[in-house]
This record gives C-alpha cells, structure tokens and sequence, in this order.
C-alpha cells in the first residue's frame, strides 16, 4: 500500500471539537468487536477480542523485505452512516517485542483513498483520538467503510482498539430504540424481590425525558420524570412479582420500543426439590461462548446464565459436552468451560444433567461420529463421571442417535451405550443412565434394535424429545409408552430432555445477527402461553421430567428459528418470568390430576408439601387444537368464566408472570376467570380430580443375571449395505466378511465361548479370553438365512464364566432379493397429479411432466419458513390396500443437491384427512439427479393394512426445489 497523497494531521483536533457537546450514534456499540473488522495487510493478520483489554485486538507478522502495513476497516451496514457523524473517537494502544523499530505511518482512512487522515504516534500506553468528519472527508454520507492501523517497521506488532464512537449532536434519524438505550441493573434484567429497582441511560441518550412503567399486556401502570434529564438512575419502587417494560420519551428526540425486566421471588424464600418434573435445557457451554459475530454478547455469559437459573428458580438443568474438547490425546483431559461452567451452577445450588457427544478422531474405527473403541468409551465415562461427581446427577450418552448425530447402526450406538454405561457406574456405581434422547416420533425401529441387542440393562432412564404441536402428545404417549411395555422397561422414568414449540412459527423481526431472525413481542407472548401447557400437559402425561428447550438465545435453520427464552443481549424473555412462576409454585408440588372446569378451559389439581392444594387453569386456544401455524396472533386473550365449589373466604394466586391477585368466596363458590394464559390458584382443599392421577413406581436398569461387562461389536465389511434407517443391513453375496470384537470391560481376564446365529458362519472360534479391559478380534464370514420376507438377523450370544453376555442383533433384510423376489403391484392413481395433495411450507404445484413420463413437484418456500414438502397420495381402498405388505418402492429424481437435503421420508399415515392421523416416518436415501429406485421396507412395530395415506418427500434447504417421481409400487415378500 503506497502513500503519495495529501494527508490531514489531527494534531489539533481535539481543541477543534468538543467532545463534551457531542453524544455517540447508538449504531456505534456495534462496531466494537472483531467480527465488525476485515483482514486487510500485507502480513499475516489475526483479528480478536481482548477480554482484559476489553478491546478488539490486532496481531500481525511481516515477511522480512515486504512492505509493512496493517490496516483493518469496518463496512458501514445499511443503518450506519457518516452522514451526521461529526467525530470519530476511539482509543488506541500498540505494542512491539523489544528492539522495536516504531512505526512509519499511523492513519485513519476512507474507504481506502486518500487524503488519510494522520493519527498521533502510537505508543504502548492508551491514549484517545478524536478525528473530526466534516474536516477530513470530503463526502462522509458517501463513505462506505473506515481502516485504522499504522506501518510498523518491525516484523511483528501488535495493537489494540476500544471504545470505537461515532459523534453527533444531533440524534439518529431513526430515533433510540429503549431496548439498547436503557440498562437494567440486574443480570439478564431479572430482579429477585426486594432488590432495588434502578435502572440508567446510555450517556447518547441522556435526555429530558418521561418514562413510563407498563404491564406485561401494555398497560400503564406509573409514570414520571427521568431523574437528572436521563443522567441520573431511575429507581423505581418495589413492585411485586411480574413481567414489566419500561418505556421513555421526549420532546428532543424519539424512541421507540420498550426495555422489558422482570421481578421474581427470592430464590431463598422457595421450597427445593430435588425431584422436580419442570427442567430446562441450558447448554450454556455452548451456547453461552462468546460469539464474534453477536454485537450485543454481554461478556461473562457463563456467569449471567448461572446465575439467571438461580435466580428463576431452576433446580435441575441440561448441559452439553465434547468428548473431542475434552479428551483431544488418550488420557490428557482438559474440562475447558465444562468444568468452568458446573462449578457455577454447583456453587449456585443448581443440579446438571450430563450429555455429551462428538468423539475424538483417535477413538472411532470404522465410525464416523460415534467411538469405536469401546474401551476409550468406558474409560472416558469413567473419568468424566468422577471428575463432576458433585455437579453432574446423571448423565445421558450421546444425542438424537436416531438421526444424523449417529450416522452408524443402531447396534452399534448399543454397543457404545454399554461402554458408557459400564464406566458411569465404576465410577458411581447410584449415578442414573439415562439413554440418548429418541429425536423421531413415533419411535423408529432403530430404537426397536437397540433394545434387541440388550441396551435395556445399560440404562436407568428412558429419553425422548418431541417438538410437536400440543393435540400430538396424546398419540405421541401411546407410541412412547407402548414401546416401553413392549421391551419391558415401562417401570423406568421417563424423561423428555428436549421439549420445545415450533407454535409459534419462524421469527419475524430481523435479529441484531445478520441473516437471523428473532421474535416478534407477538411471538414471545405466544411461548409463553405454550411453555406452561405443554410442560403440565407433559406431566399429566406421567412424564418423569421435562426439559424445555432451551434458554439462551438459539437460532437454527438457516437462522430463521429463534428457539431461546433469552434474547441475543441475553435479557429474558416473557417465557423465562412464566418458568419461573412454574418452579416457584409447582415445583414441590405434587400432580393429582385433571379437572372438569366447564367448555374451553382445562384445570389441573396440585398437592402442596403443607398439604394445600393449587389449581392452574386457562382456557384452550388453537395452541392445543391445532398443527402449528406460521401466523398464529395473541390478540384475543379468550376470557371464559368458571365457578369452583369451595369454603367461603379470601384466596390467593398469581397470574403466568407470578403477579398476585386475590378473589374471595361466598355462599360456597368461588367466580374465576380464565384467559389463554395459565393462572394459579392457591390455598384451596377439599377438591376431588375428574380424572385422577395414579403414579408408578420406577425403577432402573437391572443385570437379571447377564455379565454386562461382555460386550460384542462387529466391523461389518463393504459386503454389507446399511439401510437409510440404521436399522438393518442387505448383504451384498453369500460368505459376507465382517470382524467381531468381543470387548472385556472388567479388571480381570474372562473366558468363555460365542455362538453367531442367523445363517452359514465361518471363522467362529471353540473359545475365547478376552484380557481386562481388552478385546478378542476375529474375522467372520456369514450367509445369512432369509425367511419368506427375505428377512433373518445376525445375532452373537456367548457365555462367559458361567453368565450371559447380552446379545448383538443385526437385523437382515436382503432388499435386492425382495426386489427380484418379491411381488410388485403399481399403484396407477399415482401416475395422476390430481390424485396428489399439496403439502408443503411454501405454494406448491403438482402436475406431469411427460418428457420425465413422471409426476413433477414444485416448491416456492416463502422467507423464513420450516422448507418441507410432503404431498399426500390418498389410497384407493380397499383396492390399493397394503394389507401384508414388506414396503413401498418409487423411482425419484431431483434439481436439489445432496448437500441441500436435510432429510428424506416416506410418511405411511394412519388417516386420510390432510395433515391428519398418526405416521410412522420411514426415512429413505437422498435422491441425486439421476432417476433412482428407493425401497421404504415397513417396521414390523405397524401394520400395513392401517396405512390409508402416504406422503413422499423431503425437507429441502433451498428455495424453489423440484422432484419428481414416478413408478410407485407395493412390495409384497411373496
């Protein structure tokens, strides 16, 4: 970079301009971080934040005999201009090692172009620098971007930049926004009762100015004059529990919006239980890092959620980890913000649910996420179960295996399991096992296998999550609890440790992210009348434990889904004040059962530990009648009138947000009304359930005499085809090669023998002695043997010391010789488009395309939409009935990249309403742009014969995708 033009001192700049008349833009606070600046020297440039500093800092290195220079911009955004700015101010220090030669040049330049505007001589001490705009740039509304820096003359420098300000008297075109203007003294804007309520102005907005106290719904509940004109707190008086926003105008200047707070009960002053159903998931290691690219990220966010979980009440929690961070080398463990973050929440009181996932490369073998070297597994449980035995109360092994987190088989996510299960317990051996949370509903077979191969004695609790609409958790609990009857683990809790809402569709406000959305107000009101129905629901259900997700600010697809109670300024949201009213008045309490309460209004009944009981009612709205919606309001509150049979006198309660109220009974009724929010009412006896609730005992996982400590695992070969659903394999030729490893998780040598059953096996030994902690490896060849389905399994059972080991089930179902055995009938209806109906997130058309000679789907996905299409083909019955068959094939072809598909399902659909009755999701192979057959084979846990709708499709991550498909068959085995 050569420097030939006119250049600008600011050696008199700061007697030019007075910066005591001048106040920062609001935009300038987000300019204060790395992510804002761009790399541009001719050295290599590292650009980060500096914590102690609380700067952005600069690292760079020069190669010898190149020309030295550094000089980082930030590009204006669409709301950023130097159009009123009147003065640049910032502060600036640098640093060279010692023998450093100075520097040539330090500027502040313009989009790049001269003339550059020359800064003071850098030195190894802060000092400020105000540059005045008028004065040094020609156009400053034309101006695109700034760069400051310098020209080092040593080979290595080092500098640093803060309080980056644009000036201006006059205010910002658009006004304040409250939110960012007004600073709320408590953490995330949560006051516990009886903390002083002040509150302050950033120094730009330090105005003459009103304020004005509002309720949760808008109402004006005080007012008055800003101390100080805004340069002083504002301490308001003590209110009692609720969800509050304050307000602010003035004749000087407009603002819009609202800074919202809360206030709720002293965590001191609630009752503990260990034992509580309400939980949340805070994945604050991961959630709560620092994030570049966040210009609002308040700092020490491990320290905020902590103590925000504190301070709402929260008694149990779910965290997250790397087993990769965490162990990079066998035997070096370095617990990062792990460990950091579990002694801030034991020191808060607050119990952690363990997780973690993503093992090391070291520790895979033919795996791709999950480990394979199954003693890595047990020692790592082991050590990361004693390293938070006081912090962490149980731990759950890995997340979502159903999906994409495990691509590989479900017997081997079994075989990890068992590992991980072993090394909990060496290392407490009280310490609950929960398994991986299931993310499909209804359960895949690949949850049916696992338990196949004996995981049900390697767990303590059951695990699902679920993010449906409120009408699916009725079919969502039969399927549940049918799968635990049906492998004999009904007697265990069963916990949801993901429980989320996609009721209220996608965010509709641009987030302070760009490229992200947020929640409207609208939509945050909405959460926060979800949140407390479906975790009450859930219990009514007889879930052990619900965990709702998630608190800190979250956005997935495509950043679209805004999913946290928090927002990206880690304030709270209107849904953390409601969980909080929920621990606090439910949290010790104990479900009795569901209450008839009159048309439109639910009730459910709670025992106090001092015997009282609690009602919570409201009244029902299309949150629980119907699917989710895009475009769902709050405007009507649906107040509906009740009256409860009770002895007279004066009754206590709060509404969602914990604001008291009281009513008062006469004549033996008391009059209630309920709205779309949840209400609960207190002191109350003498009320009798409609439908009571009976609680189970529960126990956990048991050995029955099994040695659990024998694990069997296999290395299938290229001979074998894993199916898209994990569940089985099809075996490509007879003599089929695979290696099965016995693993001896114990601290002694054991022997024993192995029997391999379901066909013609070779290379099986008479017996074997598996070292401790070691493994036996052996080199198999196996042909299977096929029933009149084309289905059998490859099963491993072996005894050893006189006990069982539990066995290894890999399912077979020879897919090539059902296509050529089997018997196919064409399903004609579906060569029509008539026949199909739309169903998708976006507009949809159906029609034929006769070059393809094939039904063509197309797609247009409005913005920050959910992408998925699942047209309907209802069956013509009973003439396309599917009674006794294997499964369904088609041929499928699409415009959409690989890479672009998230997920592929066939849907078999026990109804024919559209977007009606229960489905069994059935996932197969991403299509590609070729014509390929797919074979969808059915889970034996359905029957065909109920199967009166399908739905074929994909959830797609572009715009306007487009498939087609043709030749849809039924596949009968004979």
């Amino acid at each position: 970079m050569k420097f030939l033009t006119g250049l600008l001192s600011v050696a008199c700049l700061a007697a030019a301009c007075s910066a005591a008349e001048l106040r920062p833009l609001p935009w300038s606070e987000r300019l204060n971080t790395a992510s804002r600046f761009d790399h541009n020297s001719s050295g290599r440039l590292t650009i980060s934040n500096d914590a102690a500093e609380k700067a952005v800092r600069f690292d760079v290195e020069f190669k010898p005999g190149t020309d030295f220079w550094c000089y980082p911009g930030i590009r204006f955004g669409a709301d950023e201009s130097l159009a009123d700015v009147e003065a640049i101010r910032f502060d600036i220090k640098a640093v060279q090692p010692a023998g450093g030669k100075g520097y040539r040049h330090a500027y502040l330049m313009y989009d790049g172009k001269p003339p550059y505007v020359t800064l003071p001589e850098l030195k190894p001490e802060w000092q400020t620098v105000t540059v005045r705009v008028p004065e040094t740039a020609a156009d400053p509304a034309a101006v695109k971007s700034i760069r400051i820096g310098a020209n080092p003359r040593s080979e290595k420098t080092t500098f640093y930049i803060r309080n980056l300000e644009m000036l201006s008297s006059k205010p910002p075109k658009g006004g304040f926004d409250a939110a960012s203007t007004i600073t709320v003294h408590a953490p995330g804007s949560v006051f516990v009762q009886g903390e002083p309520l002040t509150f302050s102005l950033k120094p730009y907005a330090a105005l003459p100015l009103r304020w004005k106290l509002l309720g949760w719904n808008g109402e004006v509940l005080r007012s008055g004059e800003w101390p100080g004109s805004g340069r002083e707190e504002l301490r308001l008086p003590a209110l009692p529990n609720g969800y509050y926003q304050l307000a602010v105008e003035s004749a000087e200047a407009p603002f819009s919006g609202v800074r919202s707070f809360a206030v709720v009960p002293d965590p001191a002053s609630r009752l503990r239980n260990p034992d509580t159903f309400f939980a949340i998931d805070s994945g604050q290691s991961w959630l709560g890092r620092p994030d570049p690219a966040n210009p609002v990220y308040p700092g020490d966010a491990y320290e905020l959620l902590s103590e925000l979980i504190r301070r709402g009440g929260i008694e149990i929690v779910r965290e997250r980890m790397s087993w990769a961070d965490c162990e990079p080398e066998p035997g070096k463990y370095d617990w990062k913000q792990y460990g950091l973050n579990a002694k801030l929440l034991a020191e808060r009181g607050i119990r952690a649910s363990g997780m973690y996932h993503n093992a090391p490369r070291w520790a895979k073998t033919n795996t791709t996420n999950l480990p394979g070297d199954l003693v890595a597994v047990y020692r790592y449980a082991k050590e990361v179960a004693g390293a938070f035995r006081r912090t962490m109360t149980d731990w759950e092994f890995w997340n979502e295996q159903d999906i994409g987190f495990a691509p590989e088989s479900a017997w081997d996510y079994a075989s990890a399991l068992k590992a991980a299960y072993l090394g909990y317990k060496a290392a407490d051996p009280e310490l609950p096992v929960a398994i991986g949370g299931y993310a499909m509903i209804p359960l895949p077979q690949y949850a049916d296998v696992v338990m196949e191969n004996g995981a049900g004695r390697y767990f303590d609790i059951f695990n699902v999550h679920a993010y449906r609409a409120i009408r699916d958790y009725p079919a969502i609990m039969e399927n549940v609890r049918s799968y635990m009857e049906r492998h004999g683990i009904a007697d265990r809790p069963l916990w949801f440790t993901e429980n989320g809402t996609d009721s209220e569709g996608s965010g509709r406000v641009s987030s302070v992210i760009a490229g992200m959305k947020a929640h409207s107000p609208e939509q945050e009101l909405l959460v926060s009348e979800i949140l407390p129905k479906v975790m009450i629901t859930m219990q009514s259900f007889g879930v052990d434990r619900d965990f709702f997700f998630v608190l800190p600010p979250y956005n997935e697809r495509n950043g679209n889904k805004d999913w946290g109670l928090m927002r990206r300024d880690f304030t709270v949201k209107p849904g953390f004040v409601v969980f909080s009213t929920l621990t606090d008045r439910l949290g010790s309490a104990v479900y009795l059962g569901a209450m008839e309460l009159g048309d439109g209004i639910r009730g459910f009944l709670y025992r106090q530990p001092d015997g009282s009981q609690t009602l919570v009612y409201w009244s029902v709205t299309g949150i629980e009648t119907e699917s989710n919606r895009p475009d769902r309001d709050f405007k009507d509150l649906y107040r509906r009138g009740f009256t409860l049979d009770v002895k007279d006198g004066v009754y206590t309660g709060c509404n969602a947000f914990g604001t008291p109220f009281e009513v008062k009974a006469a004549d033996g009724k008391l009059k209630l009304e309920a709205t779309r929010l949840p209400a609960f009412l207190s002191g109350l006896s003498g009320l009798t359930p409609a439908v009571p609730f009976r609680a189970v005992a529960k126990r956990g996982a048991s050995a029955d005499g099994f040695d659990r400590t024998i694990v069997f695992r296999t290395e299938l070969s290229d001979d074998f085809v894993l199916s898209s659903g994990k569940d089985s394999v099809d075996v490509k030729k007879d003599n089929a090669k695979l290696k099965l490893q016995v693993f001896n998780l114990s601290d002694r040598a054991k022997s024993g023998r192995i029997a391999v059953s379901g066909g013609k096996v070779t290379g099986v030994p008479e017996a074997v002695t598996v070292p401790p902690f070691g493994k036996a490896e052996f080199e198999l060849g196996f042909t299977p043997e096929l029933n009149g389905e084309f289905r059998g399994a490859l099963k491993v059972d072996g005894v050893f010391e006189g006990k069982p080991a539990t066995p290894l089930v890999a399912p077979v179902v020879a897919v090539g010789k059902l296509m050529q055995g089997g018997r196919k009938v064409g399903i004609v209806g579906t060569e029509d488009p008539v026949n199909w109906r739309k169903n998708a997130a976006g507009g949809m058309e159906i029609g034929y395309d006769g070059n393809e000679q094939a039904v063509r789907f197309a797609v247009k996905f409005p913005p920050n939409v959910d992408r998925w299409v699942y047209p309907e083909y209802v069956l013509q019955l009973p003439q396309e009935s599917l009674k006794g068959a294997a499964g369904i094939s088609f041929e499928i072809r699409t415009d959409v990249p690989a890479d672009k598909i998230s997920k592929c399902y066939l849907m078999a659909v026990m109804g024919r309403e559209k977007e009606q009755g229960s489905s069994v999701d059935l996932p197969y192979d991403k299509p590609s742009a070729k014509w390929e057959e797919r074979t969808v084979r059915f889970p034996d846990t359905i029957d065909p014969a109920d199967i009166e709708q399908l739905r074929i499709g994909m959830n797609p991550q572009v715009d306007r995708p487009v498939y087609w498909i043709r030749n849809v068959k039924i596949v009968f085995a004979q």
